[in-house]
C-alpha cells in the first residue's frame, strides 16, 4: 500500500513534534534544577528527610539528594512537607519535581513513577515494649500468635503484614512514628513495624520504654530488603538517566558514608538491587 506524500509528511512532522516534546521535557528539568532549582516533596520521618530542633530540614534522601544535584550543577528551590499518599499524586499532577522521602520501589509504584537507582537498602525490625513481653521476632510471630501491628499508612510495611497472614483488622494504619509509639505504649498494638533504621532513629530520640527486635531480611520467605530511592516523572526519565549518572558516583563514596551515619544509618543498608530489578519484582 502506498502512503500519499502529504500524509507521509504529516506523520513524519508528528513523530518530531513528539520527540521534541519529550527532549524539551527533559532539558526543561535540567534547566530548572539549574536555574531556580527543583521543587522537591518530602514526608517528615526521620531518618530520610525532617526537621531537626532547629527547624533545618536535614535527613540522608534530602542531603544526598544536594549533593547529587549539586555535582550536576543544581539545586534544590524549595522543599514541601507532603503527606504520605500525596507525594505520588503529587508529583505525578507537577506540583513538585521530585520525591525525597525514602520511598521504597516496589512494582506498583514503579508504574506510577520513574524512580531513580536505589540510594540504601535496608532491613526491617519491630519497636516493642521493653522486655518484649509478647516475644515478638517478625511479621510470622505476629500472625502466629494473632497479635496486633502498627504501620505507617500506605508504606511497605502494611504489605508485609499482609503477606505473612496478619488479619486486617490486626492491622493499625496510623500517621507517624510519634502515634505508632502511643499506640504501643497505650496496649492499642503489641509492635511497630518501621525499618531498621526507623526504629534505631525512633529510640536514639529516648521515647523511653520501648526496644527493638532485631532486625530481619526475610517476610513470608521472601527477601524484604528494602530499597529507597527517589520518585520523578515517567516523562522525566531523561533527566532522571542524567541524574543516576551522577548519583552513581556518589553512593557508597565517603561523603554518602558520612550522610548516612550522621542520620543512624551505616554502610550494610547501601544498595544491593538495582531499579530494573525491584521494578520487574
Amino acid at each position: 500500500m502506498m502512503i500519499k506524500r502529504r500524509t507521509l509528511m504529516a506523520l513524519t512532522a508528528t513523530a518530531t513534534l513528539a520527540l521534541s516534546a519529550g527532549a524539551s521535557l527533559a532539558e526543561g528539568l535540567m534547566d530548572r534544577a539549574k536555574g531556580d532549582g527543583l521543587r522537591v516533596a518530602f514526608y517528615n520521618f526521620s531518618p530520610y528527610a525532617y526537621k531537626d530542633d532547629s527547624d533545618t530540614l536535614v535527613g540522608t534522601d534530602v542531603e544526598t539528594l544536594a549533593a547529587v544535584l549539586d555535582k550536576m550543577g543544581g539545586k534544590i528551590a524549595e522543599a514541601n512537607s507532603t503527606e504520605w499518599g500525596a507525594l505520588i499524586p503529587g508529583v505525578k499532577a507537577d506540583r513538585f519535581d521530585v520525591v525525597a522521602a525514602g520511598m521504597f520501589v516496589t512494582p506498583k509504584r514503579c508504574a506510577e513513577v520513574q524512580f531513580s537507582e536505589p540510594t540504601f537498602g535496608i532491613k526491617q525490625a519491630m519497636l516493642v515494649l521493653e522486655g518484649n513481653p509478647k516475644g515478638v521476632s517478625n511479621y510470622e510471630s505476629i500472625a502466629e500468635n494473632g497479635l496486633k501491628v502498627g504501620a505507617v499508612a500506605g508504606a511497605a510495611q502494611v504489605g508485609y503484614a499482609q503477606s505473612a497472614g496478619i488479619d486486617d483488622a490486626n492491622i493499625s494504619q496510623l500517621p507517624d512514628n510519634p502515634t505508632g509509639v502511643a499506640a504501643l505504649k497505650a496496649g492499642r498494638i503489641d509492635a511497630w513495624a518501621v525499618s531498621g533504621p526507623g526504629v534505631r532513629q525512633i529510640i536514639a530520640s529516648d521515647p523511653g520504654g520501648v526496644e527493638s527486635t532485631p532486625v530481619f531480611a526475610e517476610v513470608a520467605g521472601q527477601p524484604a530488603v528494602s530499597h529507597g530511592a527517589f520518585a520523578f516523572r515517567k516523562d522525566d526519565a531523561e533527566f532522571v538517566a542524567a541524574f543516576n549518572q551522577a548519583m552513581n558516583e556518589f553512593i557508597g563514596s565517603p561523603e554518602h558514608i558520612a550522610i548516612m551515619e550522621k542520620h543512624g544509618m551505616t554502610a550494610d543498608e547501601l544498595p544491593i538491587s538495582t531499579t530494573s530489578e525491584l521494578c520487574g519484582g
